[in-house]
């Protein structure tokens, strides 16, 4: 199997990736573990969380509820016959930003990558990134251009601490921490040709476009329908990538309450919504089993 997206970033806070992931949401605590060949599905378990408990955000207390949200993580463990100690955190989308940056000459000592990372984006991240988590996987050149692009993950510190210490208090250890999008994407495997990709979550869609197969924009959208989260996307694609014609359309969060935004997507841009596989496992644990980086295609 191809490394997925998430596990190719650089520095994504341990490099053995635990075979358990737990995804924390406003409303639901998701939890799902694979075996050690990575090609068969232990466990996916979800239970609702009660509104108020856990908010998701990159510039505010996430977890407003220690003792609630323990309880319900404490459970949703029991039930899926967790064993362990160490555990992969899915951070919600809001709680993360993700940037593309462009290197003329890139150095290549991670160190000295990491501070070229925090230089560029001071300015245009809402929170402090000198103390943020960073994580981050060099794309390459590109066609045509001068410069080598960079795509970055970075989260607070202060946020991802409060998941860390969440599990900590059950004595287990986050082994890996990553964005929401980003731990689907290790399940996806862009086609020939150009793909729009939509990842629908209760607090935000996320958009992400790959061109020749290749990850090129990202951007996350909150309270705006779908079509109105994807629009400026398409015109993004179109006027500053030279896109051409979008070919597919992929889609991570389908269920009956979407499909009229969904039919509305197919008028009005011509694509026919297609889910990411595995097609047998239920989208709200696509993320968790993206980042323990099951190998679907070989599912057992």
């Amino acid at each position: 199997m191809d490394k997925g997206l998430a596990e190719k970033l650089t520095d994504v806070f341990k490099p053995q990736v635990p075979l358990w992931a737990c995804e924390l949401t406003s409303k639901h605590v998701i939890l799902a573990g694979v075996d050690r060949s990575r090609n068969g599905i232990k466990a996916t378990v979800a239970s609702n969380l009660a509104a108020g408990l856990l908010s998701t955000s990159h510039s505010e207390t996430n977890i407003r509820d220690s003792a609630s949200v323990r309880s319900a993580v404490k459970e949703i463990l029991s039930q899926a016959g967790f064993a362990g100690s160490e555990i992969v955190l899915v951070l919600p989308d809001d709680a993360s930003r993700i940037a593309f940056l462009t290197a003329e000459n890139p150095s290549k000592d991670p160190e000295e990558q990491r501070t070229f990372i925090r230089w560029k984006l001071k300015k245009a991240i809402p929170f402090d990134v000198d103390s943020a988590q960073i994580a981050y996987r060099i794309l390459g050149p590109q066609s045509g251009r001068v410069g080598v692009d960079i795509l970055v993950a970075l989260s607070p510190r202060a946020v991802v601490e409060e998941y860390e210490n969440l599990f900590d208090s059950l004595d287990i250890h986050a082994g890996m921490v990553v964005p929401s999008t980003l731990a689907t994407l290790n399940l996806f495997r862009a086609p020939a040709g150009d793909s729009l990709f939509l990842k629908i979550a209760s607090d935000c869609v996320t958009t992400t476009v790959f061109k020749d197969q290749r990850i090129q924009f990202y951007r996350r959208v909150t309270e705006a329908s779908l079509y109105d989260a994807s629009y400026p996307t398409v015109m993004y694609y179109q006027d500053k990538l030279g896109g051409t014609g979008l070919q597919h359309l992929f889609v991570c969060g389908y269920d009956l309450d979407i499909r009229p935004a969904l039919s509305e997507l197919h008028e009005k841009l011509g694509l026919s919504p297609q889910r990411i596989g595995p097609m047998n496992v239920d989208d709200i644990f696509k993320p968790a089993l993206g980042s323990v980086h099951l190998a679907w295609q070989n599912l057992t």
